[in-house]
């Protein structure tokens, strides 16, 4: 018997933000649902966050008008406040139910915070790249919300 290989990537990206605010982003309710979107054109339509670990996240996107295509349920297996995440991930909709352990890290760097993502245990290639291009928009819209106000 054969099982499909469970595949992982890595991520980083620098924000010119201290680290207290990248952390908000992924604590922080109002704001989490401001970037936690796979997708651009998409919606997401209720974001609920209970930060601290065994804690977690619920956030329900998909496209519009009603942005409720898919949800993701994490929870917080690891929370060290404003250094590290570790979130057990499901993400479910369409046909989809895949699972995933993803790992965040704040580093402090001159002007800024870098975001060191790693994601893992996915069930295929086709579920890892769909995951990576979600994330690699998530990463931008990050750094979109941190951008400071006009």
């Amino acid at each position: 018997m054969t099982t499909a290989p469970l595949l992982s990537f890595d991520l980083d990206r620098t924000y010119s933000a201290p680290p207290e605010r990248v952390w908000d982003a992924f604590t922080r309710a109002e704001l989490l649902q401001r970037w936690a979107c796979p997708d651009p054109e998409w919606l997401v339509s209720s974001c609920e966050v209970d930060a601290r670990v065994g804690g977690g996240y619920r956030v329900v996107f998909g496209p519009r008008p009603g942005g409720d295509g898919f949800s993701e349920v994490a929870t917080f297996t690891t929370f060290e406040p404003v250094e590290r995440l570790v979130l057990d991930v499901v993400t479910s909709g369409e046909g989809m139910n895949e699972t995933s352990r993803c790992t965040v890290v704040l580093v402090p760097v001159d002007g800024g915070t870098r975001l060191d993502l790693t994601v893992e245990g996915l069930s295929g290639q086709e579920a890892a790249e769909g995951m990576r291009t979600g994330w690699e928009w998530c990463l931008e819209g990050i750094a979109a919300q941190l951008e400071p106000a006009a």
